[in-house]
């Protein structure tokens, strides 16, 4: 081991330093303070002269520098590349406290290739998960906006639809098909063999859903399509609907479902009979009950999430998503089954059940990634389409009401610039 003495001024600590900045006051700061006070410095700080870089030992750099008077430090000297220092970087310090995850992925994925990753200790299924954390990071970081565009008074004055039943519009890099979730040919033609990574979905509740939003009312989209079945009906289309989404979905698939607490039993039921497994349910807090004339007004909503029986759903969120989900957690603050997320004034809403899109985001931003497929059988005014359009994913999405089908399309165009193109038949599609 070559050491030597070095003045204080030619060490430096690199940006991308991937362990976790302690403060004077934290435990192990002043632990190894006492240590060193104690016996010295027992194992001195690893330092490359080719960079002036600090590999190993930036907590004793900066005890040093904190307090002693001393100009010179003991280092032991190395001699390496850019590329050899930053694995260095990473093997010697696995054990020498907790890392910044962030900057640990960061590091490891600008490395060259897996041979670089190996020399720097870390095995793979550490690596996938580091670099999860990133993508779930970064995601983070994309602000999901409301586009505030009022659709009222264009779907008012549709007399025709220019979409009609059976037709599949591409939008960007999505697809939207005017047709029927419980008819699987209709399901078989907009994914041609597709699979998808995520279903978010909201069914018609069988609750006969009136909106008290009077531009609603008075435009007649104040009710919705098969929200008014008997029992034995609603227990036959729910289970078409889940027999629909069990075929396309991948195995490392999420589901999730918006569902009425006075219907629980029947969703969960039909999810079973198409091998859907319940993990758990989530709860949507608004910020003003609903319409209805219910003695306790319903202010919340449920979301199962589930998943195909027997296989384990991709998870990207962080691990502090325990029992609380709102809408300001950001990796600081913990999150869980309980989504507060501000519902919109009744007035900026096109379609009686329609979702906020930073409510769809959280369980987007879970359970997917950049360039993951979504799957939403429910279209109603394309809430999951634009939130996948600012979130970078794909969505594959499915609408009965042909002029359900035109808002979608005009609020798409609005919000892009891209115009909707009507294909004759669904070919490969290039992601």
């Amino acid at each position: 081991m070559n050491t030597k003495m070095v003045g204080k001024e030619m060490l430096r600590i690199p940006d991308y330093y991937p362990r976790q900045e302690l403060e004077i006051a934290d435990k192990k700061y002043q632990q190894l303070k006492q240590s060193i006070e104690k016996d010295g410095y027992l194992e001195p700080i690893v330092w490359n002269q080719s960079t002036g870089n600090i590999v190993s030992g930036v907590l004793k750099y900066r005890i040093f520098l904190e307090e002693s008077n001393g100009q010179e430090i003991e280092v032991c000297v190395i001699d390496a590349t850019e590329q050899r220092e930053k694995e260095l970087c990473i093997y010697l310090n696995q054990h020498a406290g907790a890392f910044d995850e962030i900057k640990l992925a960061e590091l490891i994925q600008s490395f060259p290739d897996a041979e670089a990753i190996m020399m720097a200790g870390i095995d793979g299924k550490e690596v996938d998960r580091l670099i999860n954390q990133l993508d779930f990071h970064l995601d983070m970081e994309i602000p999901v906006e409301d586009d505030g565009f009022k659709i009222d008074e264009v779907v008012e004055h549709i007399q025709e639809p220019q979409t009609k039943l059976g037709d599949i519009w591409q939008l960007g890099r999505h697809f939207l098909m005017c047709g029927d979730t419980t008819n699987i040919v209709d399901v078989q033609q907009l994914m041609q063999g597709k699979q998808v990574d995520l279903v978010i979905t909201d069914p018609p509740y069988n609750v006969a859903v009136e909106s008290d939003n009077k531009n609603l009312e008075k435009s007649g989209r104040s009710s919705i399509l098969n929200d008014d079945m008997t029992d034995e009906q609603f227990d036959m289309f729910l289970a078409k609907v889940f027999q629909s989404y069990q075929k396309v979905m991948a195995g490392h698939a999420a589901i999730y479902v918006f569902h009425p607490s006075s219907y629980q039993i029947e969703f969960e039921n039909s999810m079973k009979l198409a091998n859907i497994q319940v993990r758990s349910q989530c709860i949507w807090i608004k910020n003003y009950p609903s319409f209805g004339w219910s003695q306790y007004r319903w202010q919340h909503e449920p979301v199962f999430y589930a998943h195909l029986k027997g296989e384990s759903p991709f998870w990207y969120g962080d691990r502090k998503q325990t029992t609380t989900w709102r809408d300001h957690s950001y990796l600081g603050e913990e999150a869980s089954t309980i989504w507060e997320i501000a519902r919109d004034s009744n007035n900026t809403y096109i379609h009686p059940t329609q979702k906020p899109l930073d409510l769809l985001a959280i369980p987007m931003r879970n359970s997917s990634k950049k360039g993951d497929t979504i799957a939403d059988f429910f279209g109603g005014s394309g809430s999951t389409l634009l939130t996948a359009e600012q979130l970078g994913r794909i969505c594959y999405t499915m609408e009965l009401d042909p002029k359900f089908c035109d808002a979608i399309k005009q609020r798409f165009e609005a919000y892009t610039g891209i115009k909707p193109v009507l294909m004759q038949q669904l070919t490969t599609i290039d992601n």
